[in-house]
């Protein structure tokens, strides 16, 4: 049997580097072992399922024997062992499918044959120990499995990590939004005909798209109809026609009596003609400009210069310039919209349209400007052809209106369609970033395809060997007395036969190949119901009376032997308390070796009562903490003989805090433990104090009545209520200085307030 654990390397933080002391003794027959909830019980425990059921493991150790053998991983240890701990709890009692492991019951002769069947098959699934190059099918399929599973979280990191990438990209899009996840990215992953990937261009305008709000439409640019003697006439028609009309008009000359200083100047003649008008209008005798009298000659010469034919080109040469006044005009009205109440990826263009149509409106009114110069000019030679440089062309402008236009509407467009847009915006931005895991998705998913059918074939193997292994234990065995040993085993334990057990019977093939029905597992039932839920009570209830019934299926051979269990009544009631100590000391009977793990110290009093008269075969031990720098550190240590003497927990516990206060020497390392005893002798005295069903919070507000600090009891209070919990954060160097002055507190007050109560602890446990 195991006489010591010379040594423990990185088994979880407590055990990281541990040995065992020479004034500690050895291991005996049964082992009682005592710890606080968190102080490294069931770490230890781990070492001994290792031993039990060797698998990959990542902390090193040396055990020694009664004969002073050591073993360490890489050795196989020669005793089986059965554990029971929280792993064994998960492992055998699973909820969801209300479901334990079939235990077989041997009875009678066992077919020789058939148990060496079974020993071969077992070690096919399970491999050699004694060979490292035959690990068995069933760890062959978990090497698979996991290759598989890394595969397939390669895909799930892809898809997790692109989701987070795109619903950022597409945030506050109104289309869709942060709480794209790894779900949407594999759905969309599957809809798009990808690769897809966008331009660097691309994809900055969809990005843009969808940051924009909507806008209002805006007109399109139009020169409206122009209205000349009560007819609209468009303006590419009167520009046509004051161009054919100029070049007519400029080409037409008048026979006349020339008068020269008129003929070599215009504007002279221009006022004259205006001037004959005025006079012939007022009836004028003299000039009304100097008061003199015009001559015969005079008013003859001008008659003769300006004719009727005269009169009638020039009239044609005013409703001409008429005419370009009006075009004019309607091109000068003609206004660009601001590029700023365009979409923000149409605002570069617009803007270099505008200013395309700018210069081409300008280009034309100058065009008009010079044409309507020329046409003044020939107002003053009607009696010559005038030449006429200028052509009027409308169709730049034309061009420059439509293609301002072109993007006005794409503008408009896009604002009646404008959630049609964000949500394409959404499709591309969303295709372009799945297009960059497209490979390495389809890549591994060829390889877990190849997988799946390498996977299958061995999980094949697999339940074949198992089937062919149940099948001959069914001959052997019989698994329907196993259920009615649980059924009865757990009815005493509960009281009551609520929960029960029934066969799971499936057919399966026998030796020869053909059918016969064995038990599978059991179905877990609540009356005649499936028991869907249950307690944490019932759960560890099942699982315990499961164990110690497993004990007994002619698989484990307990006086060679070693049985471990941690923590039995852990979420028991303490009527299950006695049944619980019943069960482990009539189960572990006969056992080469126990070892017993608890914190509970109802439970390790039961213990204790029951191996005083074997005190020279048991070993009794605890568990202790200790730091080295700010990290904990477990050690085995003997039991207190004060654990073994007091009769109850809060004795005890009251004696290590007055300990701990004499103990106090300004460190972390001394004030670290005392909250979780604190709280324990805080919450028991609040028990004794104020019997009554409130929380302890209340009840201590019901101690303040009673005339103790009202700030003391306050800062007892959350010391022992915080300070006993997880935190989740470093250590605090505040509770040092804490830790002294509420621990005077709390002697100060039990001694205030139950003077006789304290007078009693204090003296039992000097």
């Amino acid at each position: 049997m195991i006489t010591k654990i010379n040594k423990l390397k990185n088994l979880g933080l407590v055990f990281a580097d541990f040995t065992w002391s020479s004034d500690v003794p050895a291991f005996k027959s049964v082992n009682l072992i005592y710890g606080w909830n968190g102080s490294g019980k069931t770490t230890l425990t781990r070492l001994f399922d290792y031993l039990s059921t060797p698998a990959e493991m990542d902390f090193d150790f040396e055990l020694e024997d009664s004969d002073g053998t050591r073993f360490h991983p890489t050795d196989k240890f020669p005793r089986p062992i059965r554990v029971f701990n929280q792993e064994y709890v998960r492992k055998n009692v699973r909820v969801l499918e209300s479901t334990a492991n079939t235990i077989s019951i041997t009875l009678g002769e066992q077919n020789k044959e058939l148990v060496a069947q079974i020993e071969k098959d077992e070690r096919a699934l399970s491999g050699d120990p004694t060979n490292p190059d035959d690990p068995g099918k069933v760890r062959e399929l978990q090497g698979y499995t996991q290759k598989r599973q890394r595969k397939e979280k390669g895909n799930d990191d892809a898809f997790s990590d692109i989701a987070r990438t795109i619903g950022a990209a597409v945030a506050g899009s109104g289309v869709a939004s942060r709480n794209y996840r790894r779900p949407d990215a594999e759905r969309d992953f599957e809809s798009f005909a990808l690769p897809a990937v966008l331009s660097e261009k691309d994809l900055d305008a969809r990005t843009r798209t969808l940051k924009q709000d909507v806008l209002q439409p805006i007109n399109i640019l139009e020169i409206p109809l122009i209205t000349i003697d009560e007819r609209d006439v468009p303006l590419v028609d009167l520009i046509s026609e004051c161009q054919n009309e100029g070049e007519r008009v400029c080409a037409t000359t008048v026979e006349a009596e020339l008068v020269e200083r008129l003929q070599q100047n215009s504007d002279i003649a221009e006022w004259v003609e205006k001037g004959r008008r005025i006079h012939a209008e007022h009836k004028s005798t003299t000039c009304e400009y100097c008061g003199n009298t015009i001559t015969e000659e005079r008013l003859s010469q001008l008659a003769h210069h300006f004719s009727e034919a005269d009169q009638k080109l020039k009239a044609r040469i005013e409703a001409l310039l008429e005419n370009l006044r009006h075009g004019y005009a309607a091109i000068d009205k003609v206004v660009a919209h601001d590029p700023a109440r365009l979409y923000g990826e149409l605002r570069a263009e617009f803007e270099t349209k505008v200013k395309e149509f700018s210069e081409a409106k300008e280009q034309l009114l100058s065009e008009i400007s010079e044409f309507a110069k020329t046409l003044q000019n020939k107002k003053g030679r009607t009696g010559e052809a005038v030449s006429l440089n200028v052509v009027l062309n409308l169709s730049a402008m034309t061009h420059a209106i439509d293609s301002v236009n072109e993007i006005a509407k794409a503008h408009n467009t896009k604002t009646q369609d404008f959630q049609k847009h964000k949500e394409q915006a959404v499709r591309d931005i969303k295709a372009h970033y799945l297009s960059t895991i497209y490979d390495d998705v389809k890549r591994r998913r060829a390889e877990i395809k190849e997988l799946d059918g390498d996977l299958e074939r061995r999980a094949k193997e697999i339940s074949d060997i198992r089937e062919r292994i149940a099948s001959a234990r069914a001959k052997v065995s019989s698994e329907h007395k196993a259920c009615d040993q649980i059924n009865g085993a757990l009815c005493t334990f509960l009281g009551h036969a609520e929960l029960h057990f029934e066969p799971d019977i499936e057919p399966v093939e026998d030796d020869k190949g053909g059918k016969t029905e064995a038990v599978v597992g059991y179905r877990i039932m609540r009356s005649n119901q499936p028991a869907v839920y249950l307690s944490e009570g019932e759960k560890t209830a099942i699982a315990f009376v499961y164990f110690v019934v497993h004990l007994a299926d002619g698989q484990f051979p307990k006086d060679a032997g070693i049985v471990v269990i941690d923590d039995p009544i852990s979420s028991f009631d303490s009527n299950s308390l006695y049944q619980s100590f019943s069960f482990l000391k009539n189960a572990v009977a006969g056992c080469c070796q126990v070892f017993v793990l608890t914190h509970n110290f109802d439970f390790l009093k039961l213990l204790l009562n029951w191996r005083r008269y074997f005190r020279g075969d048991t070993g009794y031990f605890a568990i202790r903490n200790y730091f080295v720098g700010d990290a904990r550190r477990a050690n085995i240590a003997e039991m207190d003989k004060e654990l073994r003497e007091y009769d109850s927990e809060y004795q005890y516990l009251f004696k290590r805090l007055k300990e701990m206060r004499v103990e106090q020497d300004g460190t972390l390392m001394r004030a670290y433990p005392v909250p979780n005893v604190a709280r324990k002798v805080w919450d028991t005295f609040l028990m004794f104090r104020v019997p009554n069903s409130d929380n302890p919070y209340r009840k201590m507000e019901l101690l303040k009545d009673e005339g103790f600090d009202k700030q003391k009891l306050d800062a007892i209070y959350k010391f022992t209520n915080d300070q006993s919990h997880m935190t989740g954060g470093g250590f605090d160097p505040a509770l040092v200085p804490e830790t002294k002055k509420v621990l005077d507190e709390l002697f100060e007050m039990m001694e205030q307030i139950a003077p006789d109560h304290f007078a009693v602890l204090d003296k039992a446990t000097s």
